[in-house]
């Protein structure tokens, strides 16, 4: 019974991956680590809340036998034949998956961009006491300050070579001191010390560790990436293409608006310069309906220097007119 019990279990687990595959482009394998059951449950109700994806978790075995079965057309033998027909289709390079099934992890199934769901996944952590035998994967650092703990437990201090001094009846740490070390492996002395203080140095939660997205395995230092960023890092280097696709002559995607530009650029200048006339430059030097000329503001300053004369021989054309008519005897006047 129990056996039977079992094997439908890893039936559903299977199922439910098929399913998975055939409805998301995108997995995200989690690390579950130190997680606990009720952190999982805590991220597969949000998931189901906001109605973004779904999470699956299960023996490395199961859902690598679950692959296997995804990567080939459903048998008419099958047990599950009628629910993974409609299911089936191809799903790109899957198998890249298996080999990322190691050590204690999750898959969650959404096509949510990563940036929103990491929040999501990695925000819900629960402090950690430091364990003996684990490796330390920050520095922790007890700061100077009285301990709480009566004389007779200083020799926990001595252990560590912690400068200490007897104040008020109780231990005070003079002089920070760094009780654990990242990449080291913790011994009972720091796990001991640690715990006297009450000093939960770790926080646990999932971690993303990998995205399958459509066929790609995408890492850390890509899927942390801000998207603003992404499209920085993507315009810039479109730009050093075009560049060295220029200084090479090699015309693509990026280069040939360039190219067409400085080419049409040459081609004005020499017409410019042999007084060749071209379709495009025919209304380059033509005045608009507004009575300025296309050449810009520097016509307009001639015609004003040029009218001034004229104007100056009209004045004193009439001043000559209007004395002669009037008075007739300029002289004595």
């Amino acid at each position: 019974m129990a056996e039977s019990s079992k094997r439908a279990k890893k039936r559903r687990i299977v199922n439910r991956l098929y399913e998975n595959f055939t409805n998301y482009k995108q997995c995200l394998i989690v690390k579950l680590e130190n997680v606990t059951s009720n952190q999982v449950q805590q991220v597969r109700y949000a998931l189901r809340q906001k109605k973004i994806g779904d999470m699956v978790c299960g023996k490395n075995t199961v859902v690598k036998k679950a692959i296997d079965i995804r990567l080939q057309p459903p048998k008419e033998d099958d047990p599950d034949f009628e629910f993974r027909k409609p299911l089936y289709t191809k799903v790109p390079q899957i198998e890249k998956i298996l080999s990322y099934c190691k050590g204690k992890v999750g898959f969650i199934f959404s096509d949510a961009p990563v940036f929103d769901l990491k929040p999501i996944i990695e925000s819900n952590k629960i402090p950690a006491p430091a364990k003996v035998g684990t490796i330390s994967t920050i520095d922790v650092t007890i700061p100077p300050g009285p301990t709480g703990m009566d004389p007779s437990q200083i020799s926990f201090f001595h252990t560590l070579n912690i400068s200490t001094k007897i104040q008020k009846g109780q231990i005070e740490i003079t002089k920070e001191y760094k009780v654990l070390e990242k990449g080291k492996k913790i011994g009972n002395s720091e796990a001991a010390i640690l715990a006297k203080l009450n000093i939960k140095p770790f926080a646990f939660g999932m971690e993303i560790l990998y995205v399958y997205d459509d066929g790609a395995i995408l890492t850390p230092d890509v899927f942390n990436l801000d998207p603003e960023a992404l499209v920085g890092k993507i315009r810039n280097a479109a730009n050093q293409l075009a560049a060295i696709s220029l200084a090479c002559g090699l015309p693509n995607s990026l280069s040939i608006g360039h190219m067409l530009k400085n080419g049409f650029k040459n081609i004005v200048a020499i017409a410019l310069e042999s007084d060749i006339k071209i379709k495009q430059l025919e209304n380059l030097g033509s005045a608009p309906a507004g009575g300025a000329p296309a050449g810009g503001a520097a016509p307009a300053k001639q015609e004003t220097k040029a009218a001034a004369p004229v104007e100056e021989k009209k004045e004193e054309e009439a001043d000559v007119g209007l004395g002669g008519g009037l008075f007739g005897d300029d002289e004595d006047y």
